[in-house]
């Protein structure tokens, strides 16, 4: 039988993604798991890819990437994995058993993006639910370990047999990615229901990441004030030959 991973690296990535997700935790068997961990970092290095293509892009345009705040306060796009990133997802992985391989190759091999900030030739750029995936903050400083264990605490002090999954923040909302007063932040459900993570109760984050990618790293159009759609062929011309993952 054809390995998961020598389908993917054979294009059969849609296929994959289906056959490993319809899986679920029998994905960590020992008879999958490392084949579905390979996906999961094949995966992870064309999303970085894709992310490098897309920030160098936006700079030759002039984008200067910023804090959703008064000041748009500059800040860099992309930061790669710092020295912690793997530790950061070793204890992702035991705390949050089973956690989902995609997630925890994105913090060991793409690390945070932000693509908020201002484009010369599209102001409206803020309100396309700009591609945000921030995992360790480093920007902040990072000590996002320190962050999910209080969120987790307050989860459980909390939960009662209706309450919701816990939430793995990752991005805010793209209202408040607008400097707007917005819904709760995006985050993966936890614990994990197998290879892939899921963003609320049916998106799955590869396939969300494929969305952003595929309209350049500004997938939605906010209809709020202000908005306008992008020049003819600018989220074409960033979306240009980006790897599907």
């Amino acid at each position: 039988m054809t390995s998961y991973f020598a389908r993917y690296q054979a294009g059969e990535h849609d296929d994959v993604w289906r056959d490993l997700r319809a899986l679920g935790l029998t994905a960590f068997d020992e008879q999958h798991r490392e084949d579905a961990q390979a996906v999961a970092r094949e995966m992870a290095v064309r999303a970085r890819r894709n992310v490098e293509t897309i920030v160098d892009r936006l700079q030759s345009d002039g984008f200067v990437a910023a804090e959703n705040d008064d000041e748009m306060t500059p800040r860099p796009a992309h930061l790669p994995p710092s020295a912690g990133a793997a530790d950061l997802a070793d204890w992702l992985e035991e705390t949050f058993a089973p956690f989902p391989m995609t997630v925890s190759a994105w913090i060991r091999e793409v690390g945070d993006v932000w693509l908020v900030g201002e484009h010369p030739r599209w102001a409206a750029s803020v309100l396309a639910d700009p591609l945000v995936v921030e995992f360790e903050h480093s920007f902040h400083g990072g000590g996002s370990r320190e962050y999910y264990e209080g969120e987790w605490e307050m989860w459980r002090e909390d939960a009662d047999d209706d309450s919701q999954p816990f939430q793995l923040d990752f991005a805010p909302d793209a209202l408040h990615k607008a400097n707007i007063s917005g819904d709760g932040p995006y985050g993966i459900q936890l614990p994990g229901v197998g290879v892939d993570g899921l963003v609320g109760p049916t998106l799955w984050f590869v396939d969300d990441l494929n969305t952003a990618f595929a309209a350049g790293g500004f997938p939605e159009a906010l209809y709020a004030e202000g908005y306008v759609d992008p020049p003819e062929g600018l989220r074409e011309g960033l979306a240009r030959d980006l790897l599907r993952l």
